[in-house]
């Protein structure tokens, strides 16, 4: 399976679970997610989404430039494009409010982060290492939705078990 097709079904799998987050999101709203919460659902639909622009944009650069070059410029966006996202999500987390960063134990944060690290590392290696850039990248966008499924992993294991 070429990286092409890799970035195709990660996009459909993204596609689905960004669904399946509205569907959980709509069924917990008599429930109400905590607080807390919000910054973990924020994780999951900005990933979803990401991973879905990410997987898509290698196949429509594909028509307009040649492989090389296409590759070289998708994996420039995904770490000019992933940079920001971290210090936002940093920001967030830093910002939120003492009682709720209280009632989460800072366990519950660090697979997240070192997914996405991970995933931003990705990126740089492809552009440090041209000959593994295809790979990192797929690897990259796979991490970032491996990132958005732990974020519901962690809402779902603190609310019901």
């Amino acid at each position: 399976m070429d990286a092409l097709s890799q970035l195709g079904l990660l996009a459909s799998i993204a596609a689905t679970y960004s669904g399946f987050i509205a569907v959980f999101t709509v069924l917990a709203r008599d429930g109400k997610f905590a607080a807390a919460d919000a910054h973990f659902v924020q994780a999951m639909v900005l990933g979803t989404i990401g991973v879905i622009t990410m997987a898509l944009m290698p196949p429509v650069l594909s028509l307009m430039m040649p492989r090389p070059q296409m590759w070289f410029w998708a994996t420039a966006f995904g770490l000019a494009g992933g940079l920001p996202s971290l210090i936002y999500q940093v920001w967030q987390q830093v910002t939120m409010p003492d009682e709720e960063k209280r009632s989460i134990p800072v366990g519950w944060h660090v697979p997240g982060w070192g997914l996405g690290i991970l995933a931003l590392v990705a990126f740089a290696a492809g552009m440090y290492f041209p000959v593994l850039r295809e790979g990192m990248y797929v690897a990259a966008v796979s991490l970032m939705l491996a990132t958005a499924v732990w974020c519901f992993i962690a809402i779902v294991f603190r609310r019901f078990f």
